[in-house]
């Protein structure tokens, strides 16, 4: 079955906001194609907002698009496996300071292609599984 790319990032992007609500987050779902930024989360005790971008893929181990020269430090960034039904989805949570600090080791071979298309392979990622805590490093 072949899916619709933007009904697989929106899933994605809504599963995260679900997730943020649950832990008593503010959320605001920023809508568009071409956004920089997909929520903005605010902590209700310290009313500090996070601004998160959302990379989705319906399984794994495949690898998320996102060029290096598009993240942001104070950005948290989200990516999502949204598994089938049956399984709920994983999310793997790493802050744009870590991904820019380490771009070997998060994008190995892909990282500088001569066709653009840098990569975040799944096997770094797996350190950041449920990494919720992410959001207060920001």
């Amino acid at each position: 079955m072949k899916y619709n790319k933007q009904i697989t990032g929106l899933s994605g992007e809504y599963f995260v906001a679900a997730e943020l609500l649950k832990r008593n987050y503010q959320v605001a779902i920023t809508m568009g194609n071409a956004k920089a930024i997909d929520l903005y989360a605010t902590d209700e005790e310290t009313e500090k907002t996070y601004s998160i971008q959302v990379k989705t893929l319906r399984k794994k181990p495949n690898c998320f698009t996102l060029h290096t020269r598009k993240i942001r430090e104070d950005t948290v960034y989200f990516f999502v496996y949204l598994n089938p039904i049956e399984r709920p989805p994983e999310y793997y949570i790493v802050t744009g300071r870590e991904l820019l600090a380490q771009k070997k080791h998060f994008y190995g071979a892909s990282l500088g292609r001569r066709d653009g298309r840098e990569t975040v392979n799944h096997g770094p990622l797996r350190e950041h599984f449920e990494a919720w805590d992410k959001l207060k490093s920001v």
